[in-house]
């Protein structure tokens, strides 16, 4: 809509504001900036403060400035709030409980919600950004209620100054037009809440506020707001318990539309909180057992009861904590104030008295006993904390304080703590019991009791303040706890990820051999500089050396000649690299007369040639990966001896060498000799000398392997296997290295357990559990419903914790990798934390059960009173 427009209907419909008060409806606008996420809190406070200016005086004299001074005051009441869309069901864990053991149709409680009066006392009050936070949701439904009692009480000058009052929101929703999908669900929102306000049965009234619940669901989850729209439906379905024959109708569509959107955004759900796709079923089941024909009230309050466990608690189910055996003394109490199934008529005065007595005693004086709350001064050491952290928040509240007291080295008196979820479900059931014989309890007395009551939880409240107070510390170095939990989570991430670079160095160092540069988390095919160390060329065995047996140097280079993957395999252990010598012999041999002719002895020459054969010795097998031959470039006089075509033709002569030759001399020569000698075989030079002078100097054999010269390749097998076979060997080798990581991440310590990955990782579980349990007791507000803080502790990317190690090991992430994102999200938590407001960072909130009970408790007040 066109700024123009709005204001000229804004005239238009403000001018009517003169006559009765009834005739004049809240512009639409008005009410949409009730729903608009840009202007919905400051639309809402300024609501709530003109419903204070009424309950004050409705004096029209300088009514502006008052409802604008009261808006004012709430906006730092509501900072300790956050950034969170307050839903009405959260804090009913009490409610939930007491409709689960009465008859539904017979309770004739309805769904609680808090009235707008006694906002002005509340803001006195301290701690009471909670059950304002409640009006405010209220406000939102009742905004033209309270605008028309508004104008009435202005008079005829209504029109022009609520307009000027509402102008400059109107601007905003003006300036935001280009988020039309966002501004439409404002306004349709707008003409709902209308609607209600119009509305003549209370049948019509439970479907159209419905209706508002279900859009703010379904808008929530388009947005990608998944937790507030499960609190939307949480609530909606909760109300829908208390309604009988309309109901199943009604849930129809919410098991419909939930139906629809199973499987949808099971991702995103986990990222919030691993718990949340179960969440979503639990509230599927409530809405069909609903919508049955039999409309089964009492199991949909079941599933909705564990549905509020997962959300508020934290646990599988709302059994796991009432089911606790140190709950017996409350149960008791409780027990008492069932009426005898066999009396007749109505309960007599005392037996009221002595139940109300009762529930005043425990509510007064034993929830705070170390089997409800924990002992605030230890044993502090992990396995102790391990195993309280097994339980409900609210039941260790004492000890955990006291632990991270003792952890932060705080020197802050820890508060005393009353079990908070104990305290909601005896007050429920005090003021259940008061308002059924409300004439019982009129004195002065019994209103005195409901006073202290309410100021004993504000009393802790005030000491919990106090005390985050203190551990945050003074001056420029202020800390809240949860910086400073943060920040000891982080110096264990560290610490994890030294120790675990040292277990990941220490592995490779077994599993490789020395020199290895191979990266076992790489493909076979990767190209490595590997050179097996401290390798000599000898002869090949059974082979035909000539009688060399020297040992041969390699280079770097020699050893290139292996195909990388064989490389790679020798270095993870798959088997040895051999270089060896074999077919040593001479060829292009030729024979020359020694002497003269009838000498019968003679000179060979010929050139030598050798193979050198690569091998890959296994297990139990070796193989032949090359085998190159070289032939000497130079012909070398290689034996003298008798000159026989038979010897000739022996390409290594070895064995004549020391034999004796009988030569005879020509018949005619000088005669200064005899005419037969007797000569020996003799080599003027061997292989081995010959291997020895040139192999790595002389004509440098050695290097011919490299360059190919005089080199032929004879033999060359096919890596294609090996590479196969040392991928599957990198991947068990991966495996190995993971799995002993790991282990030490994923187990918890045992009694005496020194190593120091295991400590160093128990220290950032136990401070990530610290930091959940942190948050449960005094900000529960916040890892209830603000998602940005939520995921962090509950979410599958959450703050790495033992569950999450398993979790990414599953995913194929790298143990050496975990600390990383580790300290990634602890950086995302970190960032998330500081931009909430300071005075609740540093003050912290009250538990919702809290607020509901108080809020019912004021209620009682008033009705004692009158």
């Amino acid at each position: 809509m066109k700024s123009g427009l709005r204001s000229a209907c804004l005239l238009l419909v403000l001018a009517t504001l003169a006559g009765p008060a009834h005739a004049q409806p809240l512009p639409e606008d008005v009410l949409a900036l009730h729903w608009h996420p840009a202007t919905a809190d400051r639309a809402r406070n300024r609501t709530l403060a003109a419903a204070a200016w009424l309950e004050r005086s409705g004096d029209p004299a300088d009514w502006q400035q008052t409802v604008e001074a009261i808006s004012l005051r709430l906006q730092p009441a509501m900072e300790r709030i956050g950034p969170v869309r307050v839903s009405l069901g959260d804090g009913l864990m009490a409610w939930l409980v007491r409709q689960r053991e009465v008859n539904l149709g017979q309770s004739g409680n309805g769904f609680p919600q808090p009235g707008l009066g006694g906002i002005g006392e509340l803001l006195e009050a301290e701690h009471a950004a909670g059950e304002l936070a409640r009006k405010r949701v209220v406000a939102a439904y009742r905004a033209e209620a309270v605008w028309s009692r508004a104008a009435e009480a202005l008079g005829e000058e209504a029109a022009a100054g609520i307009e000027a009052f509402w102008a400059p929101l109107l601007a905003e929703l003006d300036g935001d037009a280009g988020n039309g999908s966002v501004a439409a669900h404002a306004r349709e929102q707008a003409e709902r809440v209308r609607a209600l306000a119009a509305a003549s049965s209370e049948a019509e009234r439970i479907r159209i506020h419905d209706a508002v619940l279900l859009a703010e669901a379904r808008h929530a989850w388009e947005t990608g707001r998944l937790l507030d729209s499960v609190w939307s439906a949480f609530e909606a379905l909760a109300r829908l318990t208390q309604v009988d024959e309309p109901a199943g109708g009604i849930a129809a569509e919410w098991s419909t539309w939930l139906e629809s959107i199973e499987g949808e955004q099971g991702a995103e759900l986990r990222l919030v909180d691993v718990d949340l796709p179960v969440v979503m079923a639990l509230l599927g089941d409530a809405a069909d057992y609903l919508a049955s024909p039999g409309h089964a009230s009492q199991s949909a309050i079941a599933e909705l009861a564990d549905t509020y466990a997962r959300l508020a608690l934290f646990a599988p189910d709302l059994a796991f904590y009432l089911d606790q055996p140190v709950r017996e003394g409350v149960r008791q109490v409780i027990s008492t104030c069932n009426p005898d199934p066999l009396l007749v008529g109505p309960l007599p005065r005392e037996v009221f008295e002595r139940c109300a007595r009762n529930l005043e005693n425990m509510l007064a004086g034993d929830l705070g006993t170390e089997e409800l709350v924990g002992g605030a001064q230890g044993p502090f050491a992990a396995e102790f904390l391990r195993r309280e952290l097994g339980l409900v928040s609210w039941q260790r509240a004492a000890y955990l304080d006291g632990h991270l007291n003792w952890l932060l080295e705080a020197q802050c008196q820890p508060p005393e703590w009353i079990n908070v979820l104990e305290w909601s479900l005896l007050a429920d059931h005090l003021v259940r019991w008061v308002s059924q014989r409300p004439v019982f309890f009129t004195g002065s007395g019994w209103r005195d009791t409901v006073d202290r009551l309410a100021e004993q939880m504000r009393d802790q409240a005030t000491a919990h303040a106090e005390w985050i107070d203190c551990v945050t510390g003074r001056g420029s170095s202020r800390r809240d706890p949860v910086v400073r939990l943060i920040a000891r989570h982080r110096a264990a991430l560290l610490d994890v990820e030294n120790l675990l670079l040292e277990a990941r160095s220490s592995f490779y160092e077994n599993a490789t051999r020395p020199g290895a540069d191979i990266e076992l988390d790489g493909p076979a095919d990767q190209v490595t500089a590997y050179r097996p160390q401290d390798l000599v060329i000898g002869p090949c065995p059974e082979a035909n050396t000539c009688g060399s047996r020297v040992a041969l140097p390699v280079s770097r280079a020699l050893l290139g000649l292996f195909p990388n993957a064989f490389l790679l395999a020798d270095q993870v252990g798959m088997g040895e690299l051999h270089l060896c010598y074999d077919q040593v012999r001479w060829v292009e041999r030729s024979m020359e007369p020694a002497r003269r002719s009838a000498s019968r002895v003679a000179n060979y020459f010929g050139r030598l040639s050798f193979d050198l054969v690569g091998t890959f010795a296994g297990e139990g097998d070796a193989r032949t990966v090359f085998r190159y031959r070289l032939t000497d470039s130079e012909t070398r006089h290689y034996l003298f001896g008798s000159a026989d075509e038979a010897i000739l033709g022996e390409d290594c002569p070895i064995e004549r060498v020391g034999r004796s030759v009988a030569s005879n001399l020509p018949e005619d020569h000088p005669g200064l000799v005899p005419n037969r000698l007797t000569y020996f075989t003799s080599t003027p030079t061997t292989p081995e000398a010959e291997l020895l002078a040139n192999w790595d100097q002389g004509a440098e054999w050695r290097d011919w392997f490299v360059t190919g010269r005089r080199v032929e390749r004879v033999e060359a097998a096919d890596p294609g296997d090996m590479e196969v076979a040392v991928q599957a060997e990198l991947a068990d080798l991966v495996n190995r290295r993971e799995r002993q990581m790991v282990a030490p991440l994923i187990n918890p310590p045992r009694s005496g357990d020194a190593d120091p990955l295991v400590l160093a990782m128990s220290r950032v579980a136990d401070t990530a559990a610290l930091l959940r349990r942190m948050l449960e007791l005094h900000y529960p507000r916040l890892i209830r419903q603000h998602a940005p803080i939520r995921s962090m502790l509950a979410g599958e990317a959450g703050l790495v914790t033992r569950d999450r190690v398993r979790l990414l090991r599953d995913q194929g992430v790298a143990a050496s990798r975990m600390p990383e994102l580790g300290l990634e999200r602890a950086e995302r938590l970190s960032s998330a934390w500081l931009d909430l407001p300071e005075a609740l960072r540093e003050q912290g909130q009250r538990a919702p059960e809290i607020d509901y009970s108080l809020e019912r408790l004021s209620k009682l007040q008033r009705e004692m009173g009158q």
